[in-house]
């Protein structure tokens, strides 16, 4: 037991250590002469006793009674420690019986202290920790923080943390695990594949290409996984092709029915490369039907900054009125007062903009038009505002009406461009509604020649026809994803085209001529191959839906 300490002189009582009644001898080793002069900086001390007047020190385990000498000088802990691993009557040491479960007591508000039985799983705890570390994206060496550390010693005492490298080797193998996995995915339960992939270099100057995998299961849930993502040495199409294939021969993927691409003329190349890869393996469905399949979200992207680089010199207006009250603290500061003096109660705040990405101008422009009284006060209020614009002027009221006009016209390739890039569920039958009704709107624009989207409706009109217009350039499953859906169907078709090219246009005839062909073959195709199968019908239109369902 602990004593305590008498009265000492100042210097002695600074000293960190418990002073004993009787003076050590003086000498040139000087010995502790009671064994309470200790110090009990270890965690060890939370479970041992102080045999009182032992010379040597000795000290005597809480639960077990076992007594080992202590002394600081020549013994130290690491006895202590060692005997702590292996007492049989230590209530947490489950080494002799890792079955046993652990009672612990959990305080209920309202309640109070409550039982509850847990038992140690120190494998659960590892993957449960590499999970962690995947899904949270957290580095590796986060492991071994002093923090973490500390947090997982207080939930867990017995886990002993890995370090930064056995982390690595357990996410990998989880990697690994999953792999094997997937290709057995793959192989016993889904008919067809659509692929995604898409290039891109980063600030370091790498090229990098990723692949994704869309399917639909056998329990008619929308599948994704990211099946590559790697660094290639350029983005010409031969090259991007090549690896394209080497990732479908390790995943062992033979049954792709699209690949979805931006419309760089390098991936026409690589299209074409693994297409005639895929038909070498007979696995070519319909002899490339639909196979290429050009993303909907970048070509609405490339008709929408055709528009832009035309458009009226109000975006440019408001763009520098939002530049100037983002250019330093004290403008901002200023500028939230004109938003108080005007009595704005919208909590979005005004942002710039990027040059390559048309939906942030959308976004700007969105949030600044509910500002238009706080800029017009700002005129007011700032001398020096007027003269950030060199020449311009700040945004003026028919500035403001052209800012709304724009708004609403870019709300619905806003939108578009939002359902077209979901990646939650499928999204094929989407596209054509949305595409029917921006180029009907393109085509009555382009007539008003006195309206302020003439020029602007002209150059997207014209990128619009480029890509959707022409038959041969028309991928067919965005017609056929509607036709599928019961909400549709070849009537809603027949009907967009009648608002598109006229009732007795002869492009309309042609598309709906090719479109009953298509669909027969199809027919055909699944016919042949379920003939002879038990509940033939509902396995071939469940067949067929779950290959035109994939994703854009």
């Amino acid at each position: 037991m602990e004593q305590d300490p008498p009265t000492t002189t100042p210097a002695a009582a600074t000293t960190p250590i418990e002073v004993c009644t009787n003076p050590p001898p003086i000498g040139r080793k000087r010995r502790r002469a009671n064994a309470n002069a200790i110090r009990k900086r270890s965690d060890v001390w939370d479970h041992f006793n102080l045999i009182p007047d032992s010379d040597p020190a000795t000290a005597a385990c809480k639960y077990c009674h076992q007594k080992y000498m202590c002394d600081s000088k020549k013994h130290g802990t690491s006895n202590l420690k060692s005997h702590m691993k292996t007492c049989s009557k230590y209530p947490l040491n489950l080494s002799t019986d890792p079955t046993q479960t652990i009672l612990t007591y959990s305080t209920i508000p309202g309640v109070g202290l409550v039982p509850t039985s847990s038992r140690f799983d120190p494998v659960g705890c590892r993957k449960g920790l590499a999970y962690f570390i995947i899904l949270d994206e957290k580095p590796f060496r986060t492991v071994e923080g002093e923090g973490f550390k500390y947090f997982c010693y207080q939930m867990q005492p017995q886990f002993t943390i890995p370090s930064r490298r056995t982390i690595t080797r357990d996410c990998f193998q989880i990697y690994l695990d999953e792999k094997v996995r997937l290709i057995a995915l793959f192989k016993s339960d889904c008919n067809r594949v659509a692929i995604t992939t898409d290039c891109w270099t980063s600030v370091q100057n790498l090229n990098y290409l990723t692949l994704t995998a869309h399917f639909i299961d056998k329990d008619w849930q929308y599948q994704k996984r990211i099946i590559s993502f790697a660094s290639i040495p350029n983005h010409r199409g031969k090259t991007v092709g090549k690896k394209v294939e080497d990732v479908l021969k390790e995943w062992g993927l033979k049954n792709v029915s699209t690949i979805t691409v931006d419309n760089a003329a390098s991936n026409d190349v690589a299209v074409k490369y693994l297409e005639q890869k895929i038909r070498n393996m007979n696995e070519l469905f319909l002899d490339g039907f639909g196979f290429h399949m050009r993303c909907c979200a970048h070509i609405l992207n490339l008709v929408v900054r055709d528009g832009l680089k035309v458009a009226s010199t109000s975006i440019s207006s408001v763009r520098n009125a939002i530049r100037y009250v983002r250019s330093s603290p004290h403008r901002a500061l200023k500028f939230n007062e004109c938003v108080g003096y005007a009595n704005i109660t919208c909590k979005k705040s005004v942002c710039l903009d990027v040059s390559t990405c048309w939906n942030s101008t959308y976004l700007m422009l969105d949030a600044a038009e509910k500002y238009e009284s706080a800029f017009d006060k700002l005129e007011d209020e700032v001398e020096d505002y007027r003269d950030f614009f060199e020449g311009d002027s700040p945004p003026s009221s028919e500035d403001w009406e052209n800012v709304r006009v724009f708004i609403k016209f870019l709300k619905n390739y806003y939108e578009a461009t939002t359902v077209f890039s979901v990646s939650t569920k499928a999204s094929l039958h989407t596209a054509f509604p949305f595409l029917a009704g921006i180029y009907v709107e393109l085509k009555s624009l382009n007539l008003d020649l006195n309206g302020l989207f003439a020029s602007v409706a002209k150059e997207m009109l014209d990128k619009f026809k480029k890509y959707w217009i022409d038959i041969t350039k028309m991928n067919q499953l965005l017609y056929l994803g509607v036709i599928f859906d019961p909400r549709y169907k070849l009537r809603f078709v027949d009907w967009c085209f009648t608002d598109m090219y006229g009732p007795l246009s002869e492009t309309k005839k042609s598309l709906l001529e090719e479109i009953n062909n298509n669909l027969s073959k199809i027919f055909m195709v699944y016919k042949e191959a379920y003939d002879n199968v038990e509940g033939r019908i509902p396995a071939m239109a469940a067949t067929l839906d779950r290959m035109l369902f994939s994703n854009i």
